[in-house]
């Protein structure tokens, strides 16, 4: 049997892509903002990923596009949306199931794309791959609780119609960290 690795691209873009009705529109727009960060720091770092030839990716979709875009558009984008909607708030749930799908990637996934032809590593190794991945994993969490910190506050004080202030002259005694 002939292998078809940019058939194995496509397909892998559309079934993750064809997860995201599952996700819920509310969750998909709240988490969409870390998932966009990463997505265009990935980008950018594919960029950097050329240049110094830290890995190469022979078999890519579309053609004229970034060498990693079938990456971050499929799996990348839908599996870190499904990772912030099922473990945001829960730092060390999300830290491990992170790195558990980025060893999955790593390893075994890694292991058959290589032999299909579709990429290898060049100057950088798996393992320092893999913490790459993990050190943009903490950056997403951080630029989402930074962003949910930032607007989420906004837009609920906006459809309240009350600031910080007011909400805590309302309350009927002060919370300490001992209650």
């Amino acid at each position: 049997m002939k292998k078809k690795p940019v058939l194995v691209l496509w397909i892998m873009v559309f079934i993750s892509l064809l997860t995201l009705p599952f996700l819920g529109w509310q969750h998909f727009k709240r988490y969409l903002p870390g998932t966009l960060f990463m997505s265009v720091l990935i980008a950018l770092e594919s960029i950097v990923a050329e240049k110094y030839k830290w890995w190469a990716i022979y078999k890519k979709i579309p053609p004229y596009f970034i060498n990693e875009f079938a990456f971050i558009v499929g799996p990348f984008f839908a599996g870190s949306l499904w990772i912030l909607r099922l473990t945001y708030g829960r730092f060390y749930l999300y830290f491990l199931l992170n790195a558990f799908v980025d060893a999955i990637f790593m390893y075994p996934v890694f292991t058959l794309f290589k032999s299909m032809g579709i990429f290898e590593m060049k100057k950088m190794s798996r393992h320092q791959l893999f913490g790459l991945f993990l050190i943009k994993a903490l950056l997403m969490y951080g630029f989402q609780a930074i962003w949910e910190k930032i607007f989420r506050n906004r837009s609920q004080q906006k459809s309240t119609g009350t600031t910080a202030q007011e909400v805590e002259k309302e309350r009927p005694y002060a919370i300490s960290t001992a209650e």
